[in-house]
């Protein structure tokens, strides 16, 4: 990171992991087949490699399992998140089109789920972003799902997901031109919009259109990104 001071860096990735314990298997009615479709469809797959190997003095707080089962960053109370009118609130009910998952969750498996996973990595995550710059890193498909709130958005090759108050409005103009040098196409808050707020002093989430990485790490795409990443300015 350059042109700016040095600040302490926590790398948020809440949708790489693809693992969903045996334990829970049980939960979901759909087959083997279509289920792990879902799991791998909704994964950014690689942020979690691409974190690592563009910060690697950050401290990178990881979801551990997958979206599909829990997902880390949506509000745990359905009545504020957005999502959750789709079934794609922080216990998915939904595939990425709208379709049943045929998922059976209690109360109490519901509440299971929450205190297993979600609290901790939140409980983490507040620490680690405390004083701190967190970049929320996430990728999106080239082409839209059915069930995204800004379906008929444009969709650049980089997203910034900007938020007042969180997100110093300077940085966000910086980090614009510096990808645009890049060469990359570069919009705010579309086809996603806004950044979490975990308490860090400044905050932004970049959202990579999947196809500048699909191919992952040593291609000439991952490296390109890679690069362009790296020399990110800070926060003034």
């Amino acid at each position: 990171m350059t042109h700016g001071p040095s600040r302490r860096m926590v790398i948020h990735v809440p949708h790489a992991a693809t693992y969903l314990p045996d334990a829970y298997r049980a939960q979901f009615g759909i087959p083997d087949d279509a289920l792990q479709a879902e799991i791998h469809a909704s994964a950014d797959l690689h942020t979690d490699q691409l974190a690592q190997a563009v910060w690697p003095q950050a401290d990178i707080v990881i979801a551990p399992v997958s979206r599909v089962l829990v997902d880390v960053e949506r509000y745990d109370d359905d009545a504020q998140e957005a999502m959750a009118r789709v079934g794609r609130g922080v216990i998915y009910a939904h595939d990425r089109f709208g379709r049943s998952l045929q998922r059976t969750v209690s109360p109490q498996d519901r509440a299971h789920l929450l205190a297993r996973f979600y609290h901790p990595h939140w409980q983490r995550l507040r620490q680690a972003a405390a004083g701190a710059v967190l970049i929320d890193l996430h990728t999106y498909p080239a082409t839209p799902w059915p069930i995204e709130p800004q379906a008929n958005a444009p969709r650049p090759q980089i997203d910034l997901g900007t938020t007042p108050g969180l997100t110093p409005p300077d940085w966000t103009d910086a980090l614009r031109d510096h990808f645009q040098r890049q060469g990359f196409t570069v919009i705010e808050n579309a086809p996603y919009a806004g950044v979490i707020d975990a308490g860090a002093e400044a905050a932004i989430m970049i959202e990579i259109r999947r196809d500048m990485l699909s191919t992952g790490p040593g291609s000439v795409e991952w490296t390109r990104m890679m690069a362009a990443l790296a020399t990110m300015p800070n926060p003034p």
